[in-house]
Formats: structure tokens, C-alpha cells, sequence
């Protein structure tokens, strides 16, 4: 079954250093993606080509459906090295699995997490870590908010389409 797609570039801009792309992430058609109040951080890069690419920093977006009417809050930390990141703190996981992006293996899991002050509003989650071994990072992503299970596992079967090098 192929799924409709689109691609979102996620990138940080800084005056001395120019454009520094943290990875372009597929999203169903429709869905679409804007900044948070966080600015991104970027810790450190690596220059392939023409490109700078992220190696450790982190960004924060809302990825939303404005039909749907759904907005998730996503979080992408880079990391030199490759590391097992996928944290599952605090998270009622429901499922766990992985898929191939880019060419690299990704594990992720599904669940709930409390959310708020006194954390007693349930939100679904979905985490998911890879290591890009071209670039010698690994990426985590994290997709948090309240919405129906459907919304989540369409993101996670577009996901296998994003590129990060």
C-alpha cells in the first residue's frame, strides 16, 4: 500500500553559520508542521557536501491537522554517537516495534503518558530513536498530545519515508 506523503525539511537558521538541518520528516498529506515558542539548539554540526547537518542539538514543533482539528506537540534531540535512547519512563506502552528510515533501523513504541500539572491527563505518545551511521548521530523523536490512536499510527506509517542525511 503506498501512503501519500509530504515532506516537512526541519532546520534551524543562525546568522554565522547559515542553514543546519536536523532531518526532513514525512508526514501524511495534510498534516503540517510549525515551530514552537522554543527557538531550536544546536549544539554542534557536520558539514556533507554543501549541507551542515545537526549532530547534537534539539528542536521543538507542533505537528497539527487543521481538519482534524489535532495538534501534537514533537520534540527531535540529536546525539553524537550512537546511543539506545528510546525513553520509556512514565509511559503506559501499548506497542513496541520498529521500520527501516533512510536505511537505518528504528525502534519505537506506542503509548499513553500523563500530561499537565499533576500529570493526570492522559495523552497519547509515540517515541522512536534511530542511529544515522553516515552521519555518526543518533535522532530521537517524540510525538505527544491528545488525539485519537488513528492519528499517531498514520503519522508512524509515514515516517518510514523521511530522510535524515
Amino acid at each position: 500500500m503506498t501512503i501519500n506523503h509530504e515532506a516537512h525539511k526541519i532546520s534551524a537558521n543562525n546568522l554565522l553559520f547559515g542553514l543546519t538541518h536536523f532531518l526532513t520528516l514525512a508526514l501524511p498529506a495534510g498534516w503540517r508542521i510549525t515551530r514552537s515558542y522554543l527557538e531550536p539548539d544546536v549544539h554542534s554540526n557536520v558539514r556533507v557536501g554543501v549541507l551542515l547537518w545537526v549532530q547534537a542539538g534539539q528542536t521543538d514543533q507542533i505537528v497539527y491537522h487543521p481538519s482534524k482539528k489535532v495538534g501534537l506537540d514533537m520534540t527531535i534531540t540529536v546525539k553524537r554517537g550512537q546511543r539506545d535512547e528510546l525513553k520509556t519512563k512514565g509511559i503506559a506502552i501499548h506497542s513496541r516495534g520498529s521500520l527501516l528510515i533512510n536505511g537505518h533501523q528504528a525502534s519505537y513504541i506506542l503509548g499513553e503518558v500523563g500530561i499537565g500539572f499533576l500529570k493526570k491527563k492522559l495523552a497519547k505518545t509515540m517515541r522512536l530513536c534511530f542511529h544515522c551511521s553516515d552521519l555518526g548521530r543518533t535522532i530521537m523523536i517524540s510525538f505527544t498530545g491528545a488525539c485519537p490512536e488513528a492519528d499517531i499510527k498514520e503519522i508512524l506509517r509515514s515516517l518510514s519515508q523521511s530522510t535524515c542525511h
